[in-house]
């Protein structure tokens, strides 16, 4: 028997082309939010893409169907947009007051709770938009507190290298856009995991089958006592 060898991934395999396919939908995502509050919708479409590229490798036409989810989540995702820019404005507006009144006791306090505010509006946001891409419709993401925790670490790891190197503001999207639905679909295992498992203390004989209800048999029927035969 001849014995075949298994197609080793190497870099320049499957994981290189899901690495390259994410950086083009960082690019569309991009190119989707430059009216800024056109945002959420872009994240979305970018979410979608990224939905069709995981489970069977990249799909042809990503800029064509990006540019036709983009259109479907536009309407609501402008609100969503415009809502989260007047709360990043606000915090914003904070901030600079706060900085401008001068030497503001623990100012570093403030500025940090500021932060973290303007981070969860960021990650709300980003789960809305991975929500939408697997139900098609806007609404409020399901409470996943250690899922939102990790995005939030995405989050902060993508502003700290947009800080660092502006011109990656554009690849970081695609990235952002992975890990919202990787953090989906984590939390959709997980609560498939849960429903699946069998709860505790629950009596395992109350699942088994039933015996028959028919005549006994020669193995069922009881064997009559010894003081009870007959001569």
């Amino acid at each position: 028997m001849v014995g075949t060898v298994a197609r080793r991934d190497t870099p320049y395999g499957e994981r290189f082309t899901l690495f390259a396919e994410v950086l083009w939908i960082g690019l569309l995502v991009a190119a989707g939010s430059l009216l800024l509050v056109t945002w959420p919708a872009a994240m979305a479409a970018g979410c979608a893409a990224v939905r069709r590229c995981v489970p069977d490798g990249p799909s042809p036409g990503t800029a064509r169907r990006f540019a036709a989810d983009w259109r479907a989540a536009l309407p609501g995702g402008s609100a969503v947009g415009a809502v989260g820019l007047a709360v990043l404005a606000f915090l914003g507006a904070d901030l600079r007051l706060a900085a401008s009144a001068g030497d503001l006791p623990f100012f570093w306090l403030l500025a940090l709770v500021i932060a973290g505010a303007a981070g969860a509006v960021v990650v709300y946001q980003v789960r809305m938009a991975s929500t939408w891409s697997s139900t098609g419709r806007w609404a409020r993401p399901r409470r996943d507190p250690l899922g939102s925790a990790m995005l939030a670490g995405a989050v902060l790891v993508s502003a700290v290298c947009v800080w660092q190197l502006t011109i990656l503001a554009p690849l970081v999207a695609g990235v952002l856009a992975l890990a919202a639905v990787a953090v989906d679909r984590h939390f959709r295992g997980a609560g498939q995991c849960r429903s699946a498992a069998p709860p505790r203390g629950a009596n395992h004989s109350a699942t088994a089958p039933a015996s028959p209800t028919g005549p006994p048999t020669a193995h069922t029927r009881k064997r009559p006592r010894e003081g009870t035969r007959h001569a």
